[in-house]
């Protein structure tokens, strides 16, 4: 394709370009979420919930996705680093959150076994610890936060890493491949757009020790010459005329 960078790719099959324009939508898609975990309080709509104190970190963290991915989308569009720079910025925060929050709700987690049993539990409800220390679940609540977090976190680090890639590359801004369009104007391509046969003999007729003259061989160009006959000028075709036709043209 003229005229387009190859930056790489993203997620081994998407060109970088297109990977990052994702991550730029993912953002500001998971902005609304946000938005609604906020105003709700909802757990349903958080990554985390388990540790009071950091309960509402990620959904504030995630509100200002909504600006931050749309500008960052229109700088990818553009080639503008500033703006592309602004939202990998953005996701440096995002990233940092989502690994405090989950260290925090692990760390609270760990006390799910002793929970009902401890004086906390009076002087620091915790509805959705209680919940699970009641279904006696603790062990396998703590394993699939564990293994969900670490998808998330390891899916937004990666998505972080594809946009700093992106913006090392158009700080640099590299050059735009030179396309002069082989493929179409090589010589079977010709023979292709003029919809002729090649009049080179094959490879076969070559080496062939019973074939020497081709008729189509007699057939080809615009006149043939015979062994006899004294080049003394060349038609408007550019081909070499034999002695009597050249004397024809110059009578005529």
């Amino acid at each position: 394709m003229g005229f387009a960078r190859d930056h790489g790719t993203c997620l081994m099959i998407l060109p970088l370009k297109l990977g990052v324009s994702l991550v730029a939508m993912l953002t500001f898609v998971d902005s609304i979420t946000c938005i609604v975990a906020s105003l709700t309080g909802d757990i349903r709509f958080q990554p985390n919930g388990y540790n009071l104190r950091l309960y509402r970190l990620p959904s504030f963290i995630g509100v200002p996705g909504l600006f931050f991915g749309f500008i960052g989308l229109l700088g990818i569009y553009d080639d503008k680093p500033g703006w592309v720079r602004a939202l990998q910025n953005y996701l440096y925060l995002k990233v940092l959150c989502i690994a405090v929050s989950s260290i925090a709700d692990y760390w609270t987690l760990r006390k799910c076994d002793s929970w009902l049993s401890s004086s906390e539990h009076i002087d620091y409800p915790n509805e959705q610890l209680t919940k699970i220390a009641e279904s006696g679940v603790c062990p396998w609540a703590r394993l699939a936060y564990a293994v969900g977090m670490s998808i998330v976190f390891l899916f937004w680090s990666y998505c972080t890493y594809k946009l700093y890639t992106y913006v090392r590359q158009i700080d640099c801004n590299p050059t735009y491949p030179v396309d002069f369009g082989y493929e179409k104007y090589d010589v079977q391509g010709r023979w292709q757009h003029f919809q002729v046969k090649d009049p080179r003999p094959t490879e076969a007729d070559e080496n062939d020790p019973l074939l020497h003259k081709r008729p189509e061989d007699e057939e080809y160009g615009s006149m043939t010459i015979k062994q006899d006959d004294v080049v003394i000028g060349y038609g408007p075709d550019g081909q070499p005329l034999p002695s009597k036709t050249a004397r024809e043209m110059v009578d005529f």
